[in-house]
C-alpha cells in the first residue's frame, strides 16, 4: 500500500473542485500560489522575535526552535485562517479608530507594550473607560468551543493578555481586567461573538515572572541548539491547539527520522 503524506494528500485534494474547467482548475491553483508565497513571506511569519504572544507556548520544543531561529518544515498548514484573522485585525483597528472620532477617546488600538526589553509585541485595544486590556481572536467553531464554558481559554491566551496588561501598566496605564473577544470565523453573523475576561488578581505578577523565567531556561536551550544540539533532543508537549499551526510541525519526521518534530 502507497503511503501519502499529509502535504502530498492536500496538494492532490482541491484539484477536482478548484474550477468548472481545466483551465479555471489550474487557475485556482495559481491564485492560490499567490495567497500561499505572501502569507509566508509575511513580516508576521518571518519574525525570529518572539512576542507576549508567543512565548507563553507551552512546548518547549517549539519556543526553542523559535528562538533558535531554525528552519520551518511546517508545510501541511494551510495560510488561509491567518490571512482571515489579519485582515479582519486590521478592519476592527479602524472601526475602533473611527469609533474614537464619532463618540470621543475610549480606545487605544495597536499599540507597541513591553512587558519584557526582549519581548515586546502589539496589543490590539486598551479600553479607556474599562481599565481593560482586549485582544482579537477570529476563530473557528472547533477553538471557538474550547474557550466557552465551561473551560477556559488555552493557558498561553491568558499569558498574552497578562503580558499585554503588563506591558499597558509599565506605560503607565491602570489595568483592571484582560479580556479575550473571540469572533466567528466562518459565522455569516456576530451572533457568536464570545467575549472571556478575567479581572487582575494579586498572583499575575508572580505568573508572569514564571512565565520569564521560564523563557530565560529555554533561551539557554535555544543556543544550546544554535551551536548543534538536535531540536528533536529538546522536550515537547504535543497538543492539538499546538501542532498544527507551529512551524516545525512535520508528521512524516516519526517514519523518516528526517528535520521537524512529529507533533501529537
Amino acid at each position: 500500500m502507497t503511503t501519502v503524506s499529509p502535504t502530498q494528500f492536500m496538494a492532490a485534494a482541491p484539484g477536482a473542485m478548484s474550477g468548472n474547467s481545466p483551465w479555471a482548475a489550474r487557475y485556482a491553483s495559481q491564485l492560490r500560489q499567490v495567497v500561499t508565497e505572501h502569507a509566508r513571506g509575511s513580516a508576521r511569519n518571518l519574525q525570529i522575535h518572539l512576542g507576549p504572544s508567543e512565548i507563553g507556548s507551552p512546548c518547549d520544543r517549539q519556543v526553542v526552535g523559535k528562538l533558535a531561529g531554525m528552519p520551518t518544515t511546517n508545510h501541511v498548514v494551510d495560510p488561509w485562517a491567518s490571512v482571515i484573522g489579519t485582515a479582519v485585525h486590521s478592519w476592527l483597528a479602524d472601526a475602533f479608530d473611527t469609533d474614537n472620532r464619532r463618540h470621543g477617546v475610549r480606545w487605544v488600538t495597536e499599540q507597541m507594550v513591553i512587558p519584557h526589553p526582549d519581548h515586546a509585541g502589539t496589543a490590539d485595544l486598551y479600553d479607556a473607560v474599562e481599565e481593560a486590556v482586549v485582544d482579537h481572536k477570529i476563530l473557528g467553531e472547533s477553538s471557538m468551543a474550547k474557550i466557552r464554558p465551561p473551560g477556559d481559554p488555552p493557558l498561553r491566551y491568558i499569558i498574552q493578555l497578562l503580558l499585554y496588561g503588563k506591558g499597558y501598566q509599565l506605560l503607565g496605564l491602570p489595568v483592571r481586567r484582560v479580556a479575550l473577544a473571540a469572533y466567528p470565523r466562518t459565522s455569516h453573523t456576530l451572533d457568536g461573538l464570545y467575549v472571556w475576561e478575567r479581572e487582575a488578581q494579586p498572583g499575575d505578577d508572580e505568573l508572569i515572572d514564571e512565565v520569564f523565567k521560564l523563557t530565560a531556561i529555554r533561551k539557554q536551550i535555544a543556543r544550546e541548539v544554535m551551536n548543534g544540539r538536535p531540536l528533536n533532543t529538546v522536550p515537547a508537549k504535543p497538543s492539538n491547539d499546538e501542532c498544527y499551526f507551529c512551524p516545525f510541525y512535520r508528521p512524516q519526521s516519526a517514519h523518516d527520522d528526517g528535520p521537524g518534530c512529529p507533533g501529537h
